[in-house]
């Protein structure tokens, strides 16, 4: 299943509305010029043909500071999603120490690139023998991102998959109109979120203007 064509209006008016763009400008080709409301940053979205560049006014005679992304966004609807059967869970209050437990074996690195939190409800674990081996997070609305992380010891088995499903079948739970967004570099495989009906529908970057110095 693809995602409603509801679904990616709502995606293209999100996105229009953060970068200062009218929706029309994902629906064509070329490159959209919009004015970021940042005075410092600057961001780019591509979408198929079409790519929407917002840059701070001023921003002339401003050096790069630093690089975020590049980002692949991934979406999926209710209608669109595929969920797989698991003994993911969600944690509840009285697993926090297993997060935490879980946290001190994961890379710093890993950990940034994600995110999770401890959010009772709204972050799925899957454990084995006794220890939380893999955690996804939910964000807020109104499209949620996914924040993945599994134990370096226990990766290419499946359990990344198997929380991104449950987390995101809770999203439904409480919103059966939400749209729930996966983020993951451009580097990294999105098998995993396109096996549970996850949408490619942009790549995007940040760039994190020092306006003191010059290029």
């Amino acid at each position: 299943m693809a995602l409603d064509p509801a679904s990616r209006d709502r995606i293209a008016d999100r996105w229009a509305e953060r970068l200062g763009c009218s929706p029309e400008a994902f629906h064509g080709s070329g490159v959209t010029a919009a004015r970021s409301t940042s005075p410092r940053t600057v961001r780019l979205l591509r979408h198929a043909d079409a790519m929407v560049v917002a840059t701070p006014q001023d921003a002339d005679g401003a050096a790069v500071a630093s690089v975020h992304g590049l980002f692949v966004l991934a979406y999926v609807d209710a209608a669109a999603f595929s969920p797989v059967p698991s003994d993911a869970r969600l944690l509840a209050a009285d697993d926090e120490a297993a997060f935490a437990a879980f946290r001190a074996r994961v890379p710093d690195a890993d950990w940034r690139r994600a995110s999770p939190t401890f959010r009772p409800g709204r972050t799925a674990g899957l454990f084995r023998d006794g220890d939380l081996v893999a955690t996804a997070t939910l964000g807020e609305p109104p499209f949620p991102d996914v924040g993945v992380v599994v134990a370096p010891e226990r990766r290419g088995r499946g359990h990344g998959r198997a929380v991104v499903s449950r987390v995101t079948a809770a999203a439904f739970e409480a919103d059966p109109g939400a749209v729930v967004r996966y983020r993951t570099p451009a580097s990294a495989s999105l098998a995993l979120a396109e096996s549970l009906g996850y949408e490619r529908w942009a790549a995007s970057a940040v760039l994190v203007l020092d306006q003191t110095g010059t290029p």
